[in-house]
């Protein structure tokens, strides 16, 4: 793993050296790469099982929510467009003759 900083083992003899100013209660000497370059390496060197246990679990949650978003409820209404298009106005209304009713006097 070489760079153009002199290769992988320079920089994380670098970072070890920071580490223990900040230890020692100095202020860390910037590493040369930037905080991005050091971030990732603490995240996929020491932090490599946490770091994979987190997108485990947001893996689980994304999968969960869409399986919740697509379940069918039983108490769930639902129309069906086509029935209500094949409606014909004769089935939706019944016009009923009733007599009417005389009044007494």
């Amino acid at each position: 793993m070489s760079g153009r900083d002199g290769g992988g083992r320079d920089f994380a003899r670098r970072l070890l050296r920071n580490r223990l100013a900040v230890a020692g209660g100095g202020t860390p000497a910037p590493v040369a790469g930037g905080n991005t370059r050091a971030l990732g390496a603490l995240v996929y060197t020491e932090y490599v099982y946490p770091f994979e246990i987190a997108a485990v679990i947001l893996l689980v949650a994304i999968i969960a929510a869409i399986a919740l978003t697509h379940r069918q409820r039983r108490e769930t209404k639902y129309q069906n467009p086509a029935e209500q298009v094949k409606a014909r106005p004769g089935d939706r209304l019944r016009i009923l003759n009733i007599p009417s009713e005389k009044k007494p006097h």
